[in-house]
C-alpha cells in the first residue's frame, strides 16, 4: 500500500508565472519547476490554463506557442491540472498535444476529533535520524502510482528516485510544520508519513509502507498519525490522493475523511525530447522492474 498523497514537492520555492503568448487572459500562464528539474536532468514545466471561454476562443493558437516556450526554456515535459468541468476544456488541451495521465482528489477530515478514532494498534512515532536511510528506500521503491508513475512514457526509475528525493530533503532543510511518523524500530521503519502542519491544518503530503508489511502497517500508520495530529493541536485533516488508490481511499474512508475537488492531470511532451522514453522502452522498463515483484 502506498500513495503519493499529493504532488506538491517539499522544497520550499515559488514558480515563477509568466504569460504564455501574446495574452495572458487568453492562454494562460506557464513556470518552469525547478525542482523536479533537478532531480531528473532535464526540465519540468507547469501549465495553468486562462479562462475556459477565452481559451476555447483561442484554441487553435495554444500548440504552438506551447511548443516554442518548452523549446526556447528547454522543457520537455509539462503537467496541468484542472477540474472535470467544462469538457470542453480538456478537448482544448487534448487537441495541443496534452494527454490525461490521472484523476486526483482532495481528501479532508474538516473537523478533527479524537474521540472518533480508536487507537492505532501499532505505535507511530517521530522519526528519528538513524531511520532516515530506510525511509528513503522506502520512497523509492514503495509508489506504482501518482502522475510521473502513470505516464506511460515517462521513465520509472526517475518516477522512483523523485520520491526518494523528496524524503532525503524533507529531513536536509524540514520547515517548522515539517512532521515525519513513522511505524516500526528505530532504525529500521516499516512505513512513514510525511504532513505539514500549520494553522491548525494538518496537510498529508506522502506516505508509504514497506510492501512486505503494508497488510496491516498501512492503515494503522494513518490511524496512528490522526492520533498524533489531534495531540499538535490539529482542527482538521488534508490530503490530495490518486483516485485509482482504492487501498488508500478505503483506509481515509474508515477514518472518516470526506472527498471532494475531483482534478484531472494532463501531460504534454516536447516532440524527440530527449530525456523522455519512448512509449514501447517505457513499457519494456516497467515489465522488467515489476517482474521481481510479482514473484515475492
Amino acid at each position: 500500500m502506498s500513495d503519493p498523497a499529493t504532488e506538491r514537492t517539499p522544497v520550499r520555492f515559488e514558480a515563477t508565472y509568466s504569460p504564455l503568448g501574446d495574452s495572458a487572459a487568453s492562454l494562460g500562464r506557464v513556470a518552469v519547476l525547478p525542482w523536479d528539474g533537478e532531480i531528473f536532468g532535464f526540465r519540468v514545466g507547469d501549465y495553468a490554463p486562462g479562462g475556459t471561454t477565452s481559451l476555447v476562443a483561442h484554441a487553435g493558437e495554444l500548440p504552438s506557442y506551447l511548443a516554442e516556450w518548452a523549446e526556447r526554456e528547454r522543457v520537455d515535459i509539462v503537467g496541468c491540472r484542472v477540474g472535470t468541468r467544462p469538457a470542453a476544456l480538456g478537448a482544448v488541451l487534448e487537441s495541443a498535444g496534452f494527454r490525461f495521465i490521472e484523476i486526483q482528489l482532495r481528501a479532508t477530515i474538516p473537523r478533527l476529533r479524537p474521540a472518533d478514532f480508536r487507537p492505532s494498534r501499532l505505535t507511530v512515532r517521530s522519526a528519528e535520524g538513524a531511520d532516515q536511510v530506510r525511509i528513503a528506500e522506502i520512497a523509492g521503491a514503495a509508489f506504482t502510482l501518482g502522475r510521473y508513475h502513470a505516464d506511460p512514457r515517462f521513465p520509472r526509475a526517475l518516477a522512483d528516485r523523485r520520491y526518494r528525493v523528496w524524503m532525503e530533503r524533507v529531513f536536509d532543510a524540514p520547515a517548522p510544520g515539517t512532521w515525519v511518523g513513522v511505524v516500526g524500530s528505530v532504525g529500521s521503519p516499516g512505513g512513514f508519513l510525511h504532513a505539514e502542519i500549520a494553522s491548525g491544518v494538518a496537510d498529508i503530503r506522502l506516505a508509504a509502507v514497506d510492501r512486505d508489511a503494508a497488510g496491516i502497517a498501512g492503515p494503522e500508520l494513518f490511524r496512528g498519525a490522526v492520533h498524533e495530529f489531534a495531540a499538535r493541536g490539529v482542527h482538521s485533516v488534508t490530503a490530495r490522493i490518486s483516485a485509482v488508490n482504492s487501498g488508500v481511499l478505503n483506509i481515509y474512508a474508515s477514518l472518516g475523511f470526506r472527498f471532494h475537488e475531483p482534478e484531472i492531470v494532463f501531460h504534454w511532451h516536447r516532440p524527440a525530447a530527449p530525456g523522455l522514453l519512448s512509449l514501447a522502452e517505457s513499457l519494456e522498463q516497467s515489465r522488467e522492474a515489476d517482474g521481481p515483484q510479482r514473484a515475492r
